[in-house]
């Protein structure tokens, strides 16, 4: 999924297209609308099978005098094809080889539109428009004349033809945009190809022909369309949402969950408690009724079904405990269900303490992680593939620390199944991959939530976590690496974290492994921060742009601190120039397309504007030439997400450049 839309949903009107990555962050206050999000997209193709209910969300402001006027759409997404993909719709429908994406759109009615991008050219093969062509083919046959040794034939022709075609303009309406029935069309063929029986007719009425035959080769283009199209519905990702509030008991009462499963099977923790018993493969019904304390029963029996629910519950106590181990590493879990006369337990030791506990009394992140892995394992069907999984507050009741081992558990979670989790927690964030936060927010016109990913909004309660996070990621690399890189902003920060990642995985040299970059937050933080850093033993090196302040500051540090910097300018072998000058112009000019799709493109810059070297000091005197807002952390964000997704898309000699930095870098922080 690339994208993804939410709109008539609970607070939502319309949170416009949202892009997001193998693992996306939505960050915001309570009741900001980001559980309405992900509920509202789950619902697109829901792994529990829970459908739209206008009544309880769609939006009640508007219930009364929207609703029933016309079927609303709720959910939308983008999918990317892979090449599998591709080659198998081509093998359906030959018209969809160009097609690279699809976008799915799912309806309170539970409809399902399906488009397909970029869209094929379709040819009309409504009852309207073949009602028009059968019109056409009338006033040809009615204005067509011939020499006389043909004329008896011609007559003949328009004796067997005209009074057919009038009958069947006459039979359907002329304003149905409904598909005609192929039957109808083929009749119509039929008719005509046996009518035309010579040479001279087949040329005469060539375009009848020709118009039959391409009519027909539509309608074989529209059923190939049509079987697309149920390709994709069966092939769509299952969305998986998972809450705080399905948290497994750990003792169920088979009666009363019987009667839940019956009554509400919707509530989460009905559901929870379902996907245990399917995921171990045990029947309710049929445990309840293995009671080796039925009277009038014989002993043989009995017994025969005390061994065999022991069987079954040794059996999936087992099967739990080798897989959670192998996909939860903290500690390894040991479960053991029972069953205790109307009771299902779930008891669970692990390696560090042998002693068996309820479920109910082991952690509550502990609780949260197995109820989600039940979840998961069922509804994902047994197979971790084709899933998206939408997380709300994951880890709300996990130690800070905690939390931020989470989050690399769950980047591994994302590199099988893309992942969208939300948080209001400051340890929930990466601080090296802000460019996967979206904020939720309410609009403050009429509170319903929408979401930024570009320009983040002034609302400062759904901005803390984020600015909490940053500032504690970068807090706590100022101390913790004795070997540090000082930059100047934080889209230095970004680009060299990445290429240095990218250079690395490619094996070459990018940053040494106990060092870190700091940002310093612009050249007049950079002689504090040095300073402190140096009055604590680190050793550093300093990067700044090779423009005139950055020149200047650096003159400062070097004599003030007799540190000599490095400068971006002498690595892109020009007199001025920052990092994005690292890159092709063409690669910056791309991301600012991006960034600001409104702007015409290319940009013309003045001859004034021209003889700036930075880059991107040169798009900005452009845009306040225009009265424009421009932000320099906006292409870089793009540039960025093409680092981390298409490396390749970059030439050699950028990561050449890059490379050079990091080895004069290290050679500095030796």
């Amino acid at each position: 999924m690339t994208k993804f839309r939410v709109q008539n949903y609970k607070n939502i009107k319309d949170t416009d297209w949202i892009n997001c990555s193998n693992i996306t962050v939505f960050v915001g206050k309570n009741e900001c609308g980001k559980s309405s999000i992900f509920r509202g997209l789950s619902k697109l193709n829901p792994s529990d099978e829970e459908e739209y209910d206008g009544l309880k969300e769609f939006p009640r402001s508007r219930y009364a005098v929207d609703f029933k006027k016309v079927d609303h759409p709720v959910s939308s997404a983008e999918f990317e094809l892979s090449q599998e993909d591709s080659k198998e719709l081509k093998d359906i429908c030959p018209a969809l080889n160009k097609v690279t994406s699809v976008i799915c759109t799912r309806y309170y009615s539970q409809e399902l539109l399906i488009e397909f991008e970029p869209q094929p050219t379709m040819y009309d093969v409504s009852i309207k428009h073949f009602c028009g062509l059968l019109q056409q083919w009338q006033s040809i046959l009615e204005e067509s004349t011939t020499t006389s040794d043909k004329s008896t034939q011609l007559q003949s022709i328009k004796q067997a033809l005209l009074p057919y075609l009038l009958g069947l303009t006459q039979k359907y309406s002329q304003e149905s945009d409904e598909t005609i029935d192929a039957s109808i069309v083929n009749e119509v063929s039929t008719k005509f190809m046996s009518t035309f029986t010579e040479d001279w007719q087949m040329k005469k009425f060539k375009k009848i022909i020709d118009g039959i035959r391409q009519f027909k080769e539509a309608l074989q283009i529209e059923a190939q369309m049509n079987q697309a199209k149920e390709w994709v519905e069966k092939n769509l990702p299952r969305f998986i949402y998972f809450e705080e509030y399905g948290v497994i008991e750990s003792a169920v009462h088979f009666p009363t969950f019987i009667q839940q499963l019956n009554q509400t099977p919707s509530l989460p923790r009905v559901r929870t408690t379902k996907c245990l018993f399917e995921h171990v493969g045990l029947d309710i019904n049929t445990i309840n009724q293995l009671d080796p304390n039925k009277p009038k029963e014989t002993i043989e029996k009995l017994r025969k079904m005390a061994d065999e629910r022991a069987i079954l519950m040794s059996s999936a106590s087992a099967s739990m405990t080798k897989m959670f181990s192998e996909w939860w590493e903290q500690r390894h879990h040991k479960f053991r269900y029972q069953v205790d006369g109307p009771f299902f337990r779930v008891w669970v030791s692990d390696n560090l303490d042998s002693s068996e506990i309820e479920l109910d009394q082991r952690s509550r992140g502990m609780q949260y992680f197995f109820s989600f892995y039940l979840v998961f394992l069922v509804e994902a069907q047994k197979a971790h593939i084709n899933s998206i999984l939408l997380l709300d507050e994951p880890g709300l009741h996990v130690h800070g620390t905690a939390q931020q081992k989470l989050v690399k558990f769950l980047k591994k979670l994302s590199n099988q199944n893309q992942l969208l989790y939300s948080t209001h927690s400051p340890f929930m964030i990466d601080g090296d991959h802000l460019e996967r936060v979206r904020v939720v927010y309410n609009n403050q016109e009429d509170g319903t939530a929408k979401v930024s990913e570009d320009v983040w909004p002034k609302d400062k309660d759904a901005l803390f976590p984020l600015q909490a996070g940053l500032g504690y990621a970068i807090a706590q690399t100022l101390f913790y690496s004795k070997r540090q890189l000082v930059v100047e902003g934080l889209t230095d920060y970004w680009i060299l974290k990445s290429m240095s990642n990218v250079l690395l995985e490619k094996g070459k040299t990018g940053l040494r492994s106990d060092a870190v970059i700091v940002p310093s937050g612009g050249v007049n933080n950079l002689l504090p921060l040095a300073s402190m850093l140096i009055g604590h033993d680190i050793k550093i090196a300093i990067l700044l742009d090779g423009d005139e302040p950055g020149k200047r500051k650096g003159k400062e540090v070097e004599k003030k601190l007799l540190i000599k910097c490095l400068f971006v300018s002498s690595f892109a072998k020009r007199k001025e120039a920052e990092l994005e000058n690292l890159f092709p112009e063409k690669v910056y000019m791309d991301a600012i397309k991006k960034a600001y799709p409104s702007i015409q493109m290319p940009i013309n810059f003045t001859d004034e504007e021209k003889k700036i070297q930075c880059i991107s000091k040169r798009v900005k005197a452009a845009f306040e030439r225009q009265q424009l807002k421009f932000e320099k952390w906006l292409p870089a964000k793009f540039i960025l997400e093409q680092i981390n997704d298409n490396p390749d898309s970059f030439a050699k000699e950028t990561f050449a450049k890059f490379e050079s930095i990091f080895i004069e870098v290290n050679k500095r922080l030796k």
